[in-house]
């Protein structure tokens, strides 16, 4: 991305603002109760010591997240700068906070959203929280059982089908950094008058090297960014990002507000100050080395175990992040699950593993010492297997919306067995983690589908949330009203 004020991006304000501050050594006659590490438990001060010091909270001169106009306002402008964004918001609730608060800024009770059924389980939550109606879009599946991403043709399709939609939301990358052509969608939606929501989580690098795919940048009206997941921040933070005036800021603002602590974390804010100035001083040749180590491995796969290749998804209408690297350990008789407990064993664990395939993700933290180890655990890795052909996921089960998520959640409900419950409504989601897309969505039929896919995936050793511990399913009370 390009950067014309270097000279500005030097700068880190929060830090500046928190050391101005703990260099007074003032007595803490307020919170947090550690007061700056003395009050840490045992067994924390030690590793916390230098951390605690700047935890703090909305003191004079140390900004107010939820009405910035001091150090956390110029770090979000400096952010915004590097983004190409007219607004910048620094989430401390993960990107899940900053999706929901795009549908909340942006959707009234009874607005059709289109959603791709890829979508993270936040966009469901935002739809609860909405009252808006889904409009799904397929997603197409691989044959080793992961989604792909959607097209601009079906976007097209759906707005056909549905004019009046407020809004499309798109997943772009997606988990195994399948990226959508964002500008093809967002002209489609421009011509329905409706607004483009990207969750971006997965893409916070994108734009910063030639040889990585396009962020959404300007096609998007808000988009949101996992800033720890590809960027150096702290875990969760993220940042969302407001683009062009389609959207309401104070409703926007207002969304964050309700969504996110009223004590947010400074060490997480500064890290997400950190992150923009290491983004905008040093991101082309940090995402070059990454780049260049997630090539390297590719290499030495050579025909081992295939991996995704870039050049398929562009002659389809996709692009791909190589940074993630998914081995399609199924096309040659290797479980995923077992490859990745292999690596395991030699201290190399994996983003995600499934029967047919697993994926890892290369960052600028990946270095020399670390690639000799990936190697060495890689060239051994299908000899060290039994080669049997995996037991593969069935396809997602297609959605069939009975009444809205908002409806669903919020209305009365008991659980029952899986086996009993097909015919019934789901009251909750059903969602397998990772990468966090629900196999059945609050307002669906359970279908027999439905359940087989979670039978699977449950015996092939994949965690669900959803399911009590004694794998009963929430299903809704009554009929509702029927979803148009």
């Amino acid at each position: 991305m390009e950067n014309n004020n270097v000279m500005d991006q030097q700068r880190l304000p929060l830090w500046e603002g928190l050391k101005k501050h703990t260099d007074r050594n003032s007595i803490r006659l307020h919170i947090p109760g550690h007061g700056g590490g003395r009050f840490l438990p045992p067994g924390l001060k030690e590793p916390y010591a230098k951390l605690a010091p700047y935890d703090l909270t909305e003191l004079p001169g140390l900004d107010d997240l939820h009405n910035p106009d001091g150090i956390i306002a110029t770090a979000q402008e400096l952010a915004a700068e590097v983004w190409g964004a007219d607004s910048t918001y620094f989430l401390v609730n993960g990107s899940s906070a900053g999706v929901v608060a795009m549908l909340l800024a942006t959707c009234e009770a009874g607005d059709t959203v289109i959603v791709p059924r890829n979508a993270h389980a936040a966009v469901y939550h935002g739809l609860i929280l909405s009252g808006a109606v889904p409009h799904y879009l397929p997603v197409a599946t691989a044959e080793e059982g992961f989604l792909l991403n959607v097209t601009a043709d079906a976007v097209r399709i759906a707005f056909a089908s549905c004019p009046s939609a407020r809004a499309v939301v798109v997943t772009s990358p997606g988990y195994h950094g399948v990226c959508a052509d964002i500008e093809a969608i967002a002209a489609t939606a421009r011509q329905y008058g409706a607004l483009v929501l990207v969750d971006e989580a997965h893409g916070a690098h994108l734009g910063f090297h030639p040889d990585l795919p396009k962020a959404s940048g300007r096609a998007a009206d808000l988009s949101v960014q996992s800033w720890h997941k590809s960027l150096g921040a702290l875990t969760p933070g993220a940042v969302l990002h407001q683009y062009g005036s389609r959207t309401d800021s104070r409703r926007l603002r207002a969304a964050l507000q309700w969504l996110q602590t009223s004590s947010p974390s400074y060490p997480l804010l500064l890290s997400l100050d950190a992150a923009r100035r290491q983004m905008a001083l040093s991101g082309s040749v940090l995402w070059s080395q990454a780049l260049q180590a997630a090539a390297e491995v590719r290499a030495i796969l050579g025909q081992m175990i295939p991996v995704l290749e870039r050049a398929w998804f562009r002659e389809h209408g996709f692009d791909l992040d190589t940074t993630r690297l998914t081995l399609l350990t199924g096309n040659v008789g290797i479980n995923g699950l077992e490859a990745a407990s292999r690596l395991a064993s030699c201290a190399i664990d994996v983003e995600m593993a499934c029967p047919g395939h697993l994926l890892a993700i290369f960052t600028p933290g990946i270095d020399g010492g670390d690639l000799v180890r990936i190697r060495e655990a890689l060239s051994g890795l299908p000899a060290c297997l039994q080669k049997a052909q995996p037991a593969l996921l069935p396809p997602l089960p297609k959605p069939q919306a009975v009444i809205t998520p908002r409806q669903a959640a919020l209305g009365p409900y008991y659980t029952m067995p899986l086996e009993k419950a097909v015919g019934q409504v789901a009251a909750a989601a059903v969602t397998a983690y990772p990468p966090g897309i629900p196999v059945l969505a609050p307002g669906e039929l359970v279908t027999q589908e439905a359940c087989l896919f979670i039978e699977a995936a449950i015996k092939s050793g994949i965690s669900l949330r959803g399911l009590d511990r004694s794998g009963c399913l929430c299903v809704c009370k009554g009929d509702g009203e029927a979803v148009e």
